[in-house]
């Protein structure tokens, strides 16, 4: 079980402060039908309780909802990133001919139909888990690091200089990139954060989980262009790529109340 512990949580994005801040700005922005019978089915929890809870391993989750080939270790396939294609278009499945494709979007979209079509009958595990984690792939497939590119496909798992810290370079969009500037709760960076009009939530949630694919993995390439041993200026950077943290989180959160909304 420790083994299994640890390969999931070097697949982590954003941290509990940057997925609890997607869930509570999803939360702000659904409706009262979809809140209601969401609330029913987490037995009277927020999605927020939830929305790091992939990343904790618990054994509740470690239900057979199909992440894997049956030649390879279920939890080591588990889908916290997407592949794009070299114009950032999203693959749309799971399999490569003979590879398999770490897909949390198609993974979302399944999930998500599977709880349209069949919510009150699915065991409530299954259920709970399927709300699980859509609110915590949403917010993973907006994450920079969390998508892999024809040119790069490590996802920041390698060595960089934060400053005089040499880090992992995925861990800076863990938790530091938003946490440097958001130096409190979920709830006050949710606050400060959830700030589109109507007309500008109803264009960001337009289209599919696919297409928030397509515009999450334009947005974040730039991020990619930093390659392993590079240098960084903490304050140049932190300039440079809080913004797109922020904004990334924003839509995540949107998105995710709009997809929600449509299940329930």
């Amino acid at each position: 079980m420790c083994a299994v512990v640890l390969v999931v949580s070097t697949a982590s994005a954003w941290g509990r402060l940057g997925h609890a801040t997607v869930a509570k700005i999803a939360e702000n922005h659904l409706t009262k039908k979809a809140k209601k019978q969401i609330t029913e089915y987490l037995h009277g929890e927020s999605i927020v309780k939830w929305a790091s809870y992939a990343d904790e391993c618990k054994p509740e989750l470690l239900v057979d909802l199909g992440f894997e080939p049956t030649n390879a270790k279920r939890h080591i396939t588990y889908p916290h990133t997407f592949e794009a294609t070299a114009d950032c278009t999203p693959y749309p499945g799971i399999r490569k001919g003979d590879e398999y494709v770490k897909n949390c979007i198609y993974y979302i979209e399944k999930m998500a139909a599977e709880l349209k079509d069949n919510a009150k009958d699915m065991p409530d595990s299954v259920r709970v888990a399927h709300i699980a984690l859509i609110v915590h792939f949403v917010g993973d497939m907006h994450c920079p690091e969390h998508i892999r590119y024809p040119e790069d496909q490590t996802i920041g798992y390698y060595p960089i200089y934060f400053g005089k810290d040499k880090v992992r370079y995925h861990t800076l969009w863990d938790t530091p990139i938003i946490a440097s500037r958001h130096p409190w709760g979920f709830e006050d960076t949710a606050a400060l954060l959830d700030t589109y009009t109507k007309q500008q939530i109803k264009d960001v949630t337009a289209g599919t989980p696919y297409d928030w694919g397509y515009d999450s993995a334009k947005a974040s390439r730039p991020v990619h262009d930093i390659k392993e041993g590079t240098k960084l200026d903490k304050r140049q950077y932190l300039n440079q790529y809080t913004p797109l943290a922020e904004e990334q989180i924003r839509k995540a959160g949107y998105r995710l109340a709009s997809l929600l909304n449509s299940i329930f």
